[in-house]
Parts: structure tokens; sequence; C-alpha cells
């Protein structure tokens, strides 16, 4: 019995100085101190407010990941990161510290791609770090500023500013993917692969051509407080350049007609939230996300969330000056009370006929600019109940209409494959809208038996078995 005892006492104390040490904050004054602790276990440790420096390789860690393929990993993945975050159940204070990361590092690691912040432990807490990236260098492979690939991690408070990537000043005209006119060095601002990951009150200011907040084989994301913004250019700057990569392309573009066109305007980075349907580095898919009270600013897209499988949620959000759309969203999404303006873009967009069952509540802002949009929203699937009204109660002054069984997408995709079947790519059946922007209803040929209460007007109805219902609510 009194060894019994004994042990349970060893056992409690052990335990309880555990728990001790763990909330002991332990306070570090340089870079160097501090990377003693990113790859430890159950500490608490806070670096002192000021601005740092990393102009050298002197902290970096070479990691040899793996890519999977069909669920299994095959392919190596070299990455090098300039801060490796690989501890467990850790805490790192980084309140008023900023970061500044030399460029020339983006070449530091041959073909490595890089993770400037790369957090592979799990269940740690990352808050108040600013890292900014100094200088224009592009990566030889791609750059990502932070990687959570760990699981159950909070980043909260965490300000990235991103620069340095190829080429730069043309979003995404000059190709991405396959068969690029100009093959990018893309950099991108933060990536979440991980399960369970929060990010708190996070902002991304990126200058860089590539996503804002993007899930990659990430499970139970939730973003709350976030912002992300990025810049726009127009066209008619692009066209008078006498040098660089479009000038040197005869101003080719991916994008149809094939060439950059005048009196447009383009968004230089990718979308502002993300989601892909696989993660290649940890070997699944991409599941369920939920956004709350989340600004995008002059991305490509807004919160382009139409990927992943599971839940989407989306609540009390905000996209303004996106240039392809603002929302577009995944089967049995969930968008209520957010809103956005159709200044570069729509408003809303369902770029596929796949899409099933969504519910969406959107305000119209009013906020219009000085270039053609061609459609208010995009139209296309089945089964959704969608209620688009006025932000405050302000029309629209340009008139864009909402049309049902087109997209932009669907142009693209009949551009690059003309002998495609629309089909394919468009179509919006047993729809339900409810109109109260005063902005016009167009149903194009592919659509059919879709309900729509508005109070702008009809022009067009090409499709099947549509009803139209004009309500004079102003």
């Amino acid at each position: 019995m009194l060894r019994k005892k004994l042990t349970c006492l060893i056992i409690t104390m052990t335990f309880f100085m555990s728990c001790k040490g763990s909330s002991e904050i332990i306070e570090v004054s340089t870079l160097q101190e501090l990377s003693k602790y990113l790859n430890q276990d159950n500490v608490t440790v806070k670096l002192a407010p000021g601005e740092y420096h990393i102009t050298n390789t002197d902290l970096s860690h070479n990691v040899i990941l793996k890519k999977y393929t069909n669920g299994k990993p095959e392919t190596d993945y070299p990455i090098s990161a300039l801060l490796y975050f690989s501890g467990n159940n850790s805490k790192y204070i980084l309140n008023n510290v900023i970061i500044h990361l030399d460029t020339k590092l983006h070449k530091a690691f041959g073909k490595n791609h890089i993770f400037e912040v790369f957090v592979s432990g799990n269940n740690n807490t990352i808050e108040g770090l600013e890292v900014k990236d100094m200088g224009h260098e592009h990566p030889i492979r791609g750059a990502i500023m932070m990687h959570v690939m760990g699981d159950g991690n909070t980043i909260s408070n965490v300000k990235l500013h991103i620069q340095g990537s190829y080429p730069y000043g043309y979003g995404h005209l000059l190709g991405k993917g396959a068969n690029p006119i100009v093959t990018p060095q893309k950099h991108s601002s933060l990536l979440v692969s991980g399960k369970d990951t929060k990010l708190l009150g996070c902002t991304v200011i990126t200058r860089g051509f590539g996503h804002g907040i993007v899930m990659q084989g990430a499970v139970n994301t939730f973003i709350k407080d976030c912002y992300v913004e990025g810049e726009m250019r127009s066209t008619d700057a692009m066209l008078a350049e006498t040098s660089g990569p479009a000038f040197e392309t005869g101003f080719s573009s991916d994008y149809p007609p094939g060439k950059i066109l005048p009196n447009e305007i383009k968004a230089l980075s990718e979308d502002g939230v993300r989601s892909y349907p696989y993660g290649s580095l940890v070997g699944r898919k991409t599941e369920n996300i939920t956004v709350i009270n989340t600004t995008i600013k002059n991305m490509r897209s807004g919160i382009d969330l139409n990927a992943h499988i599971g839940k989407t949620e989306i609540e009390n959000c905000t996209v303004i000056g996106c240039q392809e759309k603002g929302y577009s969203v995944a089967s049995n999404a969930v968008v209520k009370n957010s809103r956005g303006d159709a200044q570069y873009g729509p408003l809303l967009s369902f770029p596929g006929n796949n899409v099933k069952n969504c519910q969406v509540e959107l305000e119209l802002m009013p906020s219009v600019g000085d270039y053609p949009v061609k459609r208010l929203a995009e139209i296309n699937g089945s089964g959704h109940t969608i209620i688009i009204k006025n932000y405050d109660n302000k029309k629209r002054t340009k008139v864009s209409p909402i049309v049902f069984g087109e997209s932009f997408w669907s142009d693209v995709h009949r551009y690059r494959n003309p002998n495609s079947d629309p089909k394919q790519f468009s179509g919006a059946n047993n729809i339900t809208l409810n109109n109260q922007t005063g902005m016009p209803i167009i149903f194009k040929e592919l659509s059919e038996n879709n309900k729509v209460v508005s109070n702008g007007e009809l022009l067009e109805d090409l499709g099947k078995n549509n009803m139209f219902e004009k309500n004079k609510i102003d």
C-alpha cells in the first residue's frame, strides 16, 4: 500500500512539475535564442519586442518532405525553412516583433521550395508575429511565407507582408499551371495543410503572385477576424511597357481572346481565401472550412471555396474590389450576413454546374469602378436558395445583369477547348433567387426550372420553364 501511495505521489509531482515548467515564460532577446526553442515541446517563449533581420542562412533548416500520390508518400520534396517551428504543445509570444527577411535568401537554397516560416509541430500557439519580405528577388522554385502543416495550431494576430515573385505585375494573364506563356515563380502567403488550424486576427498584405490564405489537405480550418489585401493594375499600364515579359511575348494572354486587352483591370495576386481539392504533402482531401468576419480586398477572387469537401460556412465577411469574383462556394455551403461589391467582377460566381444546394445571403455594396462588369452574378448548379439585396439600401449606379447558365470560367474553357460541350461547364437548374438589387436578370440557354423574384427587369429568357416574378420593392 505504501509503495502504491509513493508511486502515485511521484507521478502526481512529476505531472505538476511538467505542467509548471510548461507555464513558465522563457524570455529571449535574439532570434538565435528563440531558435533554440522552436523544436522543443511544452515551452512558453517570449521574444523581446523589436525589429529583427534575417539576412543569411544561419537559422535555416533543410527538410525532406514527401509528396503523396494516390495517398502514398512516394516522391521527395525538399524544402528550406528560415524559421522552423517543429515542437509540440508550445506557445510563442511574439507581440510587437517584426522580422525582416532579405529576399536574396529566395535564391540561397537552390531548387528547394521555400517556406519562410514553417510550422510542422502540433498544438502550438504563435501570437503576434509580423514578417516582412525586404526586396523583390523571386524564388527559383516557389515560396510560401508561412506554411502551417502540423495539427491543432493557433496562429493569432500574425501579419505577413509578401514580396518577391516572377512575373509580377500581370496577374494570371501570362499563365499558371500547365503550359504557361511565362513560367511563374510564385510566392503565396499563408498555406494551411494541417488539421484543426485556427487563424485568428491575421493580416496578409501581398505584393507577390500567389494566394493569400490557401488550404491544401487542411481539415477543419477556422478563420476569423482576418484581412487579406493585394493590389490592382490596369491593362493600359501593362500595354504601355517597352520591355519585360509581357512585351517580350507580344502581350499574349492565357485567357480569352489570347491577347491582353486595353481598358481592363487585373489583380496582381491570386485568391484571398482559397481551397484546393487535395494536399499532396499530407496525402488527403481538403475538408471543412469556416470563415467569419474576414475582409478581402483587391485579390483575383475574394473567398473562393469551391474545391474542398464537407462543410463551408461563411459569415459576416466582406469582399472589396476583386477581379474575377467575390464569392464562390462548394455544395451545401452556407453564406450569411456577408457583403461585397462588383467593382471589377461579379459579386457571386458558381463557375460550374456541379455545385448543389447552397444557401447564400449577400448584400451588394454600391461601389463601382471605371471598367465594365459583364455579369453582376454568375448562377450555375442546382438547388440553391439565394438572396441578394442592396447594402445599406444604396443601389448600384451602373447596371450589370445577374446571369443564369454562364460564367467566366465557362468562357475560358470554351476558348481553350472550342469543340467542347458548354454543358460541361455551365448550367443552372432548380435555383431560387430573391433579387432586391434592382439589377436585371438574364436566363441563358443552359438555364431550366429556376424561379426568380426580382425588383429588376427580365432582359432575356433563352432557357426552359424559368419563372420570373416582378417585385416592386425599391
